[in-house]
């Protein structure tokens, strides 16, 4: 589908000052999900900390630099949006829209 090196956004859109959503130019389901995962956390020098599955739902706790947020994906939707994991951690919204948008 993808590599870690090629980013298959279309669009990054902020919701508001926690929230990023994240656009794909690829379908992708719940099994299509590692390399998606890859490029994000590899555009982002971000690691995982924790990872919750549910039937839909895919949530991984990364750590970005100092900041923790949580990359979120729902299949139903196809919606894929980044969500800070406390108020503190928004400062860093615009810096990782600005790094996965170049």
């Amino acid at each position: 589908m993808t590599s870690a090196n090629t980013l298959p956004f279309v669009r990054v859109k902020q919701i508001n000052s926690q929230v990023l959503q994240l656009d794909f130019n690829v379908n992708w389901g719940m099994d299509d999900l590692s390399p998606l995962i890859a490029a994000v956390l590899a555009k982002l020098s971000a690691k995982t900390l924790e990872v919750r599955q549910g039937a839909d739902r895919y949530c991984l706790r990364i750590q970005c630099h100092e900041f923790q947020l949580l990359l979120n994906f729902e299949e139903y939707s196809h919606s894929c949006w980044l969500e800070c994991v406390t108020e503190q951690d928004s400062a860093a919204m615009a810096k990782i829209k600005q790094l996965l948008s170049s």
